[in-house]
């Protein structure tokens, strides 16, 4: 084997010698490790010198093969200056792979290669808005990781149980550089791409966009030439080199008049297209499926496809995610990152939890979608679980420390937090057309492009038309959840329940400000009442007639949160109701609104647009309250509260 090894590797450099005198043109993974407790932030360049410019088109040309990660070839970039002082090219690339040559617009310049970052003197001088050409020769081995992030950007290893080889990339965040001359900037998207790779025959190499030609090269080879036009992010493009079978089919998406192709390679071996094709093939319903709720699948004009290779995982590679296995949680993860993560992109790796929280409760979509409802709970409950005592609790989804690989992916913020408390705004929400619309309109408003947590956070107030703010501060910038205990008791036609919230982390959030359905049950049936919960301790009644025989808490699970338990409590009556403020909810609204916090011995009266009232309610004791809209026209009401005759508040309702 190594000697063989080291023919191939001659042969290469031979080939490769030819190609510069003639121009030779994926996730469900938990990252190990603790949050650290200093704050940082890398940002995704080494020098200021590569913000002097934007890259528009980038070209790798390159050598592989399945057996080692030996690399050897050219990568041309496409650029524009922004600066009136750009003296310096500057790009970066591991230490490991040697620079054989610099080319400025086609004249060789001097550089200087050390600590991964090279910079290179243009022969004359590049002024704004001039565009210029780079084009860097190198071969080398990088370091090999073991199939996680951020130990190497170029892998090789063996397949179990076939005893094939796969060489693969994997560089997310910080290892683009371990196998091509790059700017790992994320906010600077590469407007279009050519992926180059030759191979030794009976081999196959995937990667982004579509599969344009296979050249062969010198009778051993063949040169696999991939391209994308849409923008890609650095560490999206990727290689995969293996012994593949191709396992392509065609899908029709909702509103696109040409067919998709889903193409998929899988390992050449006995028996592993039955392992892998029927998870394969579910990706054509996920693709539909999620093309009805995030909206059309964004690079619908060239393809959507896998590539096997020994991975812990995947990694969303944009158009050909690269995955361990086909399972349906890993497939619908992943797949879910085109629109989230791919298609928009973080700004800042502090905010990658709009990448992957997103990506994670794709998961339970598709499992409410496409499996029993009793699955997509139990994949929520894992979340929370994945947080819940004697789980750690401590972080902030929003990432302190990215500098740390492990801090930016952490499974408990990034992936399982983010994704519990996705399902949480949906919550608040509290209409599910209102919710998938505000998804759309992020997806429409930042397409092809990056947003940081406060450009969602905006577009979903714009949405809900509600300040959102304390729900973001509290769920994303701070720590914690809330711990949830109640007392509750029946006194005539009425019951009386006494909710406390303490909180995991009372000195980031000494209270989570937050709707909280209620269970009450019957000896025969049940009901949920939604109520606004603002203190640590707060007192509701309600009108029921029939005894109630216990309290549940937070029912449907909507909310990342711990219970001391209920308990019932006969000294418990209406001294002390709540103090809560008075706040309507769920408005816009097509079947009701919450008005809470209602103030004793209120009247109630809703008023059209012509002035006529169609709902009075006068003298209620009820502190919260739900008013019935399914009856009502589409339009605009005025609800008012009145106390002893005296108007104390006016609100605004909207009926869809």
């Amino acid at each position: 084997m190594r000697i063989k090894l080291r023919v191939l590797v001659g042969v290469l450099l031979g080939i490769i010698s030819v190609a510069r005198a003639q121009d030779f043109d994926a996730k469900d993974i938990c990252i190990a490790g603790r949050l650290k407790t200093y704050s940082a932030a890398k940002t995704t360049t080494l020098s200021k010198l590569e913000d002097k410019y934007d890259v528009q088109y980038v070209k790798i040309d390159v050598l592989l093969t399945n057996t080692s990660v030996y690399i050897a070839g050219n990568c041309t970039t496409v650029a524009e200056v922004l600066t009136n002082d750009h003296s310096d090219y500057a790009f970066e690339l591991s230490d490991s792979l040697v620079i054989d040559s610099v080319l400025i617009n086609g004249i060789s310049v001097s550089y200087n290669h050390s600590n991964g970052l090279c910079t290179a003197t243009p022969v004359a001088p590049l002024n704004k808005g001039d565009k210029f050409t780079a084009k860097v020769f190198y071969h080398g081995a990088p370091k090999t990781g073991n199939g996680y992030f951020d130990l190497s950007g170029l892998n090789n290893h063996v397949v179990d149980p076939y005893n094939i080889y796969v060489t693969y990339t994997l560089s997310e965040p910080y290892r683009s550089s371990d196998w091509w001359p790059c700017k790992q900037a994320l906010l600077d998207k590469i407007d279009s791409a050519d992926i180059w790779i030759t191979v030794p025959t009976g081999l196959k190499a995937g990667s982004n966009g579509l599969l344009r030609n296979i050249t062969p090269i010198s009778g051993s080879y063949n040169r696999y030439e991939w391209h994308s036009s849409y923008p890609i992010d650095y560490y999206l493009i990727s290689a995969a080199v293996g012994p593949y079978t191709d396992y392509s089919y065609k899908i029709k998406l909702p509103g696109v008049t040409d067919s998709l192709l889903v193409q998929n390679y899988i390992y050449d071996a006995p028996g592993a297209i039955g392992i892998y094709k029927a998870g394969f093939d579910s990706t054509a319903y996920m693709l539909q499926y999620f093309s009805e709720l995030f909206g059309v699948y964004p690079f619908y004009k060239e393809k959507y496809g896998h590539c096997l290779a020994p991975l812990f995982g995947g990694m969303e590679h944009q158009t050909m995610t690269t995955c361990g296995n086909a399972g349906p949680l890993l497939v619908s993860h992943e797949l879910a990152h085109q629109w989230f993560g791919d298609y928009i992109s973080c700004a800042s790796w502090k905010d990658v939890w709009l990448n992957e929280g997103f990506a994670s409760y794709a998961e339970y979509l598709f499992l409410k979608k496409f499996r029993a409802d009793t699955a997509a709970e139990s994949r929520m409950m894992a979340f929370h679980k994945n947080l819940l005592a004697p789980n750690d609790s401590s972080g902030s989804i929003y990432v302190d420390d990215t500098n740390s690989h492990e801090r930016i992916f952490n499974g408990r913020l990034s992936y399982s937090k983010a994704a519990a408390v996705i399902h949480t705004l949906r919550f608040v929400f509290n209409n599910d057309s209102l919710f998938f619309a505000m998804l759309k309109l992020y997806q429409q408003r930042f397409a092809f492009g990056n947003a940081t947590t406060e450009d969602f956070r905006h577009i979903a107030e714009e949405v809900l038309q509600k300040d959102l703010s304390v729900f973001f501060n509290q769920w994303i910038y701070k720590e914690g959840y809330p711990v949830y205990s109640a007392e509750w008791n029946n006194i005539g036609h009425k019951v009386y329940v006494k909710l406390k919230q303490a909180t995991t982390h009372p000195a980031s959030v000494a209270v989570f400000n937050t709707p909280i359905e209620l269970k009450l049950l019957f000896a025969v049936g049940d009901t949920t009442i939604r109520l606004e919960n603002s203190f640590n301790e707060q007192l509701y009644s309600f009108d029921m007639y029939k005894p109630v025989t216990g309290v549940v808490i937070d029912p449907n699970n909507k909310i990342l949160n711990a219970e001391r338990g209920v308990v019932k409590n006969i000294e418990l009556g209406p001294t002390g109701i709540t103090t809560e403020p008075l706040m309507l909810v769920h408005n816009p609204a097509s079947d009701y609104w919450i008005l809470s916090g209602i103030p004793q011995n209120c009247d109630i009266i809703l008023i059209d647009a012509e002035g006529k009232i169609v709902l009075k309610d006068m003298n209620t004791d009820k502190t919260v309250k739900a008013i019935k809209a399914d009856n009502l026209a589409v339009g605009m009401y005025i609800l008012h509260l009145l106390q002893r005759k005296t108007k104390i508040a006016s609100f605004k309702l909207v009926k869809l």
